[in-house]
């Protein structure tokens, strides 16, 4: 179930902060895919249910980063 949104003020957040987060969503992003294809190549069901789960946890950690990151506006002093 989703819950709906509540009209907040955004978080202002520093530009180095920003970029930080933003690199670190691509970084998840990026190993999430680098994973689904060393996943191919397990065969082992544990393992690959396990390593499966891993790529999910990274995917949901870069999709929250990057909602945060919408939900914020950058400071500019």
């Amino acid at each position: 179930m989703t819950l709906p949104k509540l009209k907040i003020e955004p978080y202002e957040i520093s530009i180095p902060f920003y970029c930080a987060l933003r690199e670190k969503g691509l970084r998840l992003e990026a190993q999430a895919k680098k994973d689904e294809l060393f996943a191919a190549t397990l065969e082992h069901p544990g393992h690959l249910r396990r390593h499966n789960r891993l790529i999910q946890a990274q995917r949901e950690d870069a999709g929250r980063i990057r909602d945060f990151l919408g939900d914020t506006r950058i400071r500019l002093r």
